[in-house]
């Protein structure tokens, strides 16, 4: 089992979204987060103080694929991300269990 982490622009959230619904990938995580991005900052002024803004509004997916999933999600999400822009980063990390906690359940069946 994997975990694929996608830390996208929010406004490739709905074809991101849609590319991986498609691909028959429709459970994820999907959080609002601040991140970073190389050599860009905005300044705005605020009663006439100047404040310097490095932080953006990104969007974090999350989903738990098996093994012959990763390359259906990982190419979903890369059409959905090329059609809306093409910015972002996948991050693909080993998931050793997955457990229902009402049934107790374990393994893949449970993704």
């Amino acid at each position: 089992m994997k975990m694929i982490v996608a830390i996208l622009q929010p406004q490739q959230l709905p074809s991101i979204k849609d590319a991986l619904h498609d691909a028959g990938l429709i459970n994820m995580t999907c959080t609002n987060v601040l991140g970073t991005v190389a050599n860009a900052h905005e300044e705005y002024k605020y009663r006439g103080v100047t404040q310097e803004i490095t932080l953006f509004q990104k969007v974090r997916v999350e989903i738990a694929v098996t093994d012959k999933m990763i390359d259906k999600a990982v190419d979903a999400i890369s059409a959905g991300a090329k059609e809306s822009g093409g910015a972002g980063k996948i991050f693909v990390t080993e998931l050793f269990d997955c457990i229902t906690p009402n049934t107790g359940a374990r393994g893949e069946s449970e993704l």
